[in-house]
């Protein structure tokens, strides 16, 4: 998967761009600024899967001590190089979830990657087991449910259908398939570990509503829809029916 994933690099930086793109860092973002401060002023972060470092560099500009762990040298020469730019550092550590580092963290985040793994793997307890007494992990994926509504808005009842009986899902911006990831299925996952669930919130809940993406590229417009994005996320069940899930669990 590590070529898959340096190859398309380039098209990565054109998506990253995009009103939706910004909506899921800018949700997600918000969520993480809350856990950190919450556990400190100045914190240990670990981000596995950390890819270019969209998460993990806003948490290094305020100051916490982040390293970056993935499988790709070039996503991780992308990190280093964006740090650079926005005059922040991270640590980073060419390795995937076989390849976890010594040690605990009070915050560690794993993004987008536990639907390339074949789920007979206990990734969720080796996750865990990096984080400290009081410490928390970050999970998050594409909502198997969410993707059945945006195709019912983009296709029709039989596009639908056929996303709902899929087993698999198709990643487009990679041109690669993953495995479906259920929140619940990751919690239950994470509670054997010892963890206690602390929240569930969506991403890109009104985006992928409005299937007509022409006003998105308007600011006014996209302030707006970020505000609704920001309110609707942790809120039961708006935050069940959006593009992604993010978990947040406390060891």
């Amino acid at each position: 998967m590590t070529d898959v994933f340096s190859e398309k690099l380039a098209a990565w930086r054109d998506y990253a761009e995009t009103p939706w793109a910004r909506i899921r860092y800018g949700v997600a973002g918000e969520v993480l600024r809350r856990q950190s401060e919450l556990l400190g002023e100045r914190i240990r972060i670990l981000d596995v899967g950390g890819g270019d470092g969209r998460d993990a560099l806003p948490l290094a500009l305020a100051g916490h001590d982040v390293t970056i762990l993935d499988p790709s040298a070039a996503w991780l020469d992308e990190a280093s190089r964006r740090a650079a730019t926005i005059g922040t550092k991270v640590t980073t550590i060419r390795g995937g979830l076989d390849d976890l580092p010594a040690g605990e963290w009070d915050l560690v985040l794993c993004h987008f990657v536990l639907r390339y793994r074949t789920g007979d793997d206990a990734d969720v307890a080796a996750l865990a087991s990096l984080v400290r007494p009081g410490g928390r992990l970050s999970i998050m994926d594409v909502n198997p449910d969410g993707r059945v509504l945006r195709e019912l808005l983009v296709g029709g009842p039989a596009a639908a259908l056929a996303e709902l009986q899929a087993e698999r899902a198709m990643v487009e911006t990679f041109q690669t398939d993953a495995r479906k990831v259920t929140v619940d299925a990751v919690a239950r996952e994470a509670v054997e570990a010892g963890t206690r669930p602390i929240g569930v919130y969506g991403n890109r809940i009104a985006n992928d509503l409005l299937v007509d993406n022409t006003a998105k590229g308007d600011p006014a417009f996209f302030e707006d829809l970020l505000a609704l994005e920001l309110e609707l996320c942790d809120r039961e069940p708006f935050n069940r029916v959006g593009f992604a899930w993010q978990l947040i669990v406390e060891r």
